[in-house]
């Protein structure tokens, strides 16, 4: 059994403390500026990370919209739409990552000890 791992110099173990890691996810609605926004604030919070899922509707599934690719669900944020409409709406493009807005962000969350974790290259 393995006591303790090391990501990126933080020690993580069952007698230390928990590395935090933020979620982006698709919570900027497709707006740089507020990607940023919540780069800024996962900064000042104290995070050890930030979580970034880029990707498109093409690298997870296809474009169909009946079966398993349907959310059905009337209860759900989502409903009526297939998985790969929802995918298009809450992605991260790539194209984000080269901007030098974002690349001005970084700098913040290195000073203040936390990293952007990408996912999903």
């Amino acid at each position: 059994m393995i006591n303790n791992i090391v990501i990126d110099n933080i020690q993580i173990g069952k007698s230390l403390k928990p590395m935090i890691v933020a979620e982006m996810s698709g919570n900027h609605n497709q707006s740089l500026d507020k990607a940023l926004k919540i780069v800024e604030e996962v900064a000042k919070t104290g995070a050890h990370a930030l979580k970034i899922q880029t990707y498109t509707a093409d690298t997870l599934t296809i474009n169909k919209k009946d079966g398993d690719f349907f959310l059905g669900d009337e209860n759900s944020l989502w409903y009526g739409m297939s998985m790969y409409e929802l995918y298009q709406k809450a992605h991260t493009p790539w194209e984000w990552r080269q901007s030098q807005s974002w690349e001005k962000w970084c700098p913040l969350l290195e000073m203040l000890n936390a990293k952007i974790l990408f996912y999903k290259e």
